[in-house]
């Protein structure tokens, strides 16, 4: 692996892609605060969209779309990648937001290809080498795993088409590294993020519950995975210039064995409403789920049942997350009732 500890050499040279997101913001202010240069990857000009704004200064920007529409898209994507150390791949067609199932190939996996192959052609060096960190998904295992308690080494059952292309990337990242000493990786599979930046699913939740609009689907005793966008950064971190981390795989969530009854009564005490004391029957509130605006994903995920193992990354990594959701209910329930200024 390379010497990211440049003490007395050139600064570390780091690449992130999806650095507007919440998680990408938050990653590029951290490796700032280590003295290192910051590369990001905008998918539009600034001209074209502000979200930009959103970036720390201190950073170096390339306009890439990494599907590469035009050939100015492929040598953006090379220049940005010369000489760096460490690329953070967080770009993906996320769940949250509606894609087509084609659009999701070529954003999750041909994205990544099309970053692995820039590398490569921008470094034709023979020493040199990358970390490729790369930003996977706790949906890999698969929605419905009652009774399990999922570890790295659990069967992959992806059941929509973002999971079965979070899928497909990482067995590309696999398959380059395998063929070429110049790449290592780290895969971190994340659950779903609550913390700065990702309130709008918690705050649409908390507002149904408010309103007496929802409850929990079926008993309610199925199990949801979740992780702070901070504890998410953090365990980023923790996997660099970490030799065990080196072509391996961790699954990174908040550790809390949260079920969907116990959150739902838990944002209900935290607003001081009250909650159903019965659940609605899964096909029923699968028919409803479209009139309060919850995707297909969403929902999957609101009626999903898995515990995830955080035991690997914990050991290896020194991993200890600091936050929970019931923190993240007393942020929102603030949010809500002391109004945008709170």
């Amino acid at each position: 692996m390379p010497n990211n500890n440049k003490k007395n050499g050139p600064k570390t040279v780091n690449l992130v892609t999806g650095s507007t997101s919440s998680l990408g913001v938050h990653l590029v202010k951290e490796l700032l605060k280590r003295g290192e240069v910051v590369r990001v990857i905008v998918q539009q000009h600034p001209s074209k969209n502000d979200e930009w704004h959103t970036l720390p200064a201190g950073v170096a920007m390339y306009v890439a779309d990494l599907t590469f529409p035009t050939d100015r898209d492929r040598k953006s994507l090379r220049e940005a990648c010369k000489g760096v150390d460490r690329i953070f791949h967080l770009a993906a067609a996320s769940f949250n937001y509606k894609f087509k199932y084609d659009e999701m190939i070529n954003i999750n996996v041909i994205g990544t290809e099309n970053m692995l192959k820039a590398y490569l052609d921008a470094n034709p060096e023979p020493d040199a080498r990358v970390h490729f960190i790369y930003s996977s998904s706790c949906t890999v295992y698969g929605y419905k795993r009652p009774g399990e308690l999922l570890t790295e080494e659990s069967e992959i059952k992806p059941a929509s088409p973002y999971s079965e292309t979070k899928v497909m990337a990482e067995k590309v990242i696999q398959a380059f590294s395998a063929s070429s000493k110049k790449i290592f990786y780290t895969i971190i599979r994340l659950g779903v993020f609550y913390g700065e930046g990702y309130e709008r699913e918690v705050v649409k939740v908390f507002r149904l519950i408010k309103e007496g609009k929802i409850t929990y689907i079926g008993s309610g005793s199925n199990h949801l995975t979740f992780v702070d966008v901070d504890d998410a950064v953090q365990a980023i971190l923790l996997s660099l210039d970490n030799v065990r981390s080196v072509n391996n795989v961790y699954n990174i969530t908040d550790g809390r064995p949260y079920t969907q009854k116990s959150l739902f009564e838990m944002a209900a005490a935290s607003l001081k409403v009250k909650m159903p004391s019965r659940g609605i029957n899964p096909l029923v509130a699968r028919i409803g789920a479209a009139t309060k605006s919850i995707n297909y994903d969403e929902f999957e995920f609101l009626i999903s049942d898995r515990s995830i193992s955080i035991d690997k990354a914990k050991k290896e990594l020194g991993y200890k997350p600091a936050k929970t959701v019931e923190d993240e209910a007393k942020r929102i329930t603030k949010k809500l009732t002391e109004g945008p200024g709170a």
